[in-house]
């Protein structure tokens, strides 16, 4: 298994029974640094796929109407943390409370920062939930919490979204024209307005309060 973010690239893989959205989102998680993307699949096609069964995050797209395909996933797939695209809070409450690894449930129309986000907090272990999901999915898992946050200056919301790509400090500092001292300075200040512990707990709760321009 990759170590995760910072470090090697997080294997990615997506799945829907629809080509069109496979071949969406890739297109949008092929571009980010952080991941590589290393396969798609429909549901039916999970475990003929070498790469797909050896990613280290897989982006679920669950269609109406089709709650036994999460089941059939996990039964091919055990172990493997998902983020679930989804437009209803049924699909939180009917799995985060079989005690399964990270999830991450966001909405269907979640930007490019969200889902980068997404995928890098659950390869670090981390659970996460669309705020509207969690407000009409009943019982859920633990997930991050939201907490009040200090008003952030422009120059680090500009950090902070570098951050939620993934970016490295060095890389930063490069994408911005300041300094890497800066730049570490600016993460501290950031960590410290919005109460978290690490760079990916941050930009979790920055896209949970809506922080994060997409």
């Amino acid at each position: 298994m990759n170590p995760g973010w910072p470090g090697e690239p997080v294997r990615v893989a997506v799945i829907s029974p629809y080509p069109t959205v496979r071949a969406g989102l890739r297109a949008m998680l092929e571009g980010a640094d952080g991941l590589d993307v290393v396969g798609d699949a429909s549901p039916p096609g999970l475990g003929r796929d070498a790469e797909i069964v050896e990613a280290d995050v897989i982006v679920v797209d669950v269609p109406a109407g089709s709650e036994e395909m999460l089941a059939t996933i996990e039964d091919i797939l055990p172990g493997t943390p998902l983020v679930v695209l989804t437009t209803v809070g049924e699909h939180v409450s009917q799995v985060a409370d079989g005690g399964q690894p990270a999830r991450g449930y966001l909405l269907k129309e979640a930007g490019r920062v969200q889902l980068v986000a997404a995928i890098m907090a659950l390869r670090s272990g981390l659970a996460v939930i669309d705020p509207s999901l969690a407000a009409g999915g009943g019982g859920m898992g633990p997930h991050l919490a939201d907490r009040p946050s200090g008003l952030l200056t422009d120059r680090e919301v500009d950090v902070l979204r570098l951050m939620a790509l993934g970016l490295p400090n060095k890389a930063i500092a490069l994408r911005l024209g300041i300094s890497d001292h800066t730049v570490k300075f600016h993460v501290g200040a950031i960590l410290g307005r919005l109460g978290a512990s690490s760079r990916t707990e941050a930009v979790m709760i920055a896209a949970r309060q809506g922080l994060l321009p997409l």
